[in-house]
């Protein structure tokens, strides 16, 4: 074998080496997590001491649901058919981050007593 086939047969392991990395590192975003929040119409988010809160004497209930997590963030929702159900409500649920940066999928949803 001359030098430059030995080259490329190194370049190319590596870059199979890396691409495995990096699938692993994909798998391991997308374990689930558990939140805890409420389900709000996006146009229902209003501000409480610079957090982020559900109104609860909003009653639009006809827009996007978004998850306003127990700190105040939002975060988008892929799945909508399974939160509308619970707008306006405090769940918990299991979920995990969608392709989408601040979105989740959810796996999970019970309402909070």
């Amino acid at each position: 074998m001359n030098r430059s086939s030995k080259v490329l047969i190194a370049v190319l392991g590596a870059a199979v080496l890396l691409f495995a990395a990096n699938q692993n590192t994909d798998q391991n975003n997308k374990e689930s997590k558990t939140k805890n929040g409420s389900i709000c119409d996006a146009q229902c988010v209003t501000k409480v001491n610079d957090r982020n809160t559900c109104d609860p004497a909003c009653t639009e209930k006809s827009g996007v649901a978004v998850f306003v997590d127990d700190d105040g963030k939002v975060m988008n929702i892929e799945n909508q058919e399974m939160a509308k159900p619970h707008m306006g409500k405090h769940v918990n649920m299991k979920c995990t981050e969608a392709g989408r940066e601040n979105t989740l999928r959810i796996l999970e949803l019970s309402n909070s007593n």
